[in-house]
């Protein structure tokens, strides 16, 4: 499921909430220091324009949009790739990606990538981040998660926003897929055009980074 959300108050969430899927049950919640930064550069902008990879979650739609009083799209690449996991030739990944996203050049002030490309091989991973970067304004932002260790990955996560420093994570079933770990070098490679603005690595063998175009 994807979409557009416009913030416009408490009814608006009300009908958000109604219309989101049941959520699996809670994971486990993790402490993110670089969100609070991600957050703190898009409020110093006015009406900005974020776009979600990853799948519609109402709290988030309504936190993000009483924060920030932000455009959202809502773009699940997510359930682009799962589609694409079950054929022999996922060749068709990388064009699924990009036709998911259809904002202009230069027009979106901040992207949540989430661990998008944990899933991803070079041959989708590369494009995807060069159109994301494309998409960014300059002095916007993207931020993301990048595995560290080279596993089976046999389930998706929804991130749902609890707190400024505080996310949920909720797993629900993939199709298994090898992930593709990057070193730091690579990651900056993949995203070149932006300056990591800070990269931290989490106990959970996770590197939180956040990008800014200048």
């Amino acid at each position: 499921m994807s979409g557009l959300f416009k913030w416009t108050g408490r009814k608006a969430e009300a009908s958000v909430e109604a219309a989101a899927p049941a959520e699996p049950s809670p994971d486990v919640v993790s402490t993110s220091k670089v969100l609070p930064r991600l957050l703190s550069a898009l409020s110093q902008r006015p009406d900005p324009i974020l776009v979600d990879l990853g799948p519609v979650v109402g709290s988030n739609v309504a936190f993000l949009g009483e924060r920030l009083a932000c455009k959202l799209f809502v773009e699940d690449l997510f359930a682009a790739i799962e589609s694409h996991s079950r054929r022999p030739d996922r060749a068709e990944v990388p064009l699924a990606l990009h036709e998911r996203l259809h904002q202009p050049a230069g027009s979106v002030d901040g992207i949540l990538c989430w661990d998008v490309f944990d899933f991803l091989d070079k041959t989708a991973g590369q494009p995807l981040a060069a159109k994301l970067v494309e998409m960014l304004k300059p002095g916007g932002v993207l931020y993301g998660f990048f595995g560290m260790t080279t596993v089976d990955l046999s389930h998706y996560t929804r991130f749902v926003v609890e707190a400024e420093d505080a996310l949920r994570l909720r797993t629900y079933p993939a199709t298994p897929v090898r992930r593709q770990v990057l070193a730091p070098r690579d990651i900056n490679k993949m995203f070149d055009g932006l300056v990591v603005a800070e990269s931290l690595v989490l106990k959970r063998g996770t590197r939180e980074t956040l990008f800014r175009k200048p």
